[in-house]
């Protein structure tokens, strides 16, 4: 018996130390894995009432990980798919250089990004803003893009979005407006 328990842990051993029949993953926010995430929430959590329009409606903390190589640039979006018109747009950057990792709370960005129109037709950051009682989803989108400007025209931000984009990273939170 006892043979038998050795034998077997050699065969796995051996099967473990044998030639890579996968991948082998990067850590966590490596090159190879991107990743976008806050020290104010977690991810497909609660955001705090501060980042909502019912508190101070500024902008969380976000950090970025692990980004692929050919980066000109990023755009970060803030979307709300459950939305009543559907996929709202509170919040677009663009033009955020190669070289940015992340922004603090109330971001301020390099001079040369731009805040884009968001749906509420005013330029910056709009913070959750459910109806009361509801429960919406806020999912901030990191692009990294393969140009260095994103030119207004002709061709709007998702179409642009869907020629440039070498990644994305994502990170949800989730907002009850009392």
């Amino acid at each position: 018996m006892r043979n038998k328990a050795i034998s077997v842990f050699i065969l796995f051993f051996l099967g473990a130390c044998g030639p890579y029949k996968h991948a082998v993953q990067p850590p966590a926010g490596s090159e190879g894995e991107f990743i976008l995430s806050s020290a104010d929430f977690r991810d497909n959590n609660l955001m705090p009432r501060a980042f909502a329009c019912d508190g101070i409606n500024i902008s969380p903390a976000l950090k970025w990980n692990g980004v692929p190589s050919g980066v000109k640039s990023f755009i970060l979006t803030m979307r709300s798919p459950d939305s009543a018109s559907g996929d709202f747009l509170h919040w677009a950057v663009v033009d955020i250089p190669a070289a940015v990792r992340g922004v603090e709370r109330n971001a301020k960005f390099p001079p040369n990004s731009r805040e884009l129109k968001n749906d509420f037709t005013t330029s910056g950051y709009s913070g959750p803003c459910p109806p009361s009682g509801s429960s919406y989803r806020y999912v901030f989108t990191l692009y990294a893009v393969d140009a260095v400007r994103f030119n207004d025209s002709p061709a709007p931000l998702d179409d642009f979005l869907k020629g440039h984009t070498l990644a994305k990273a994502v990170l949800t939170g989730i907002y009850k407006k009392r």
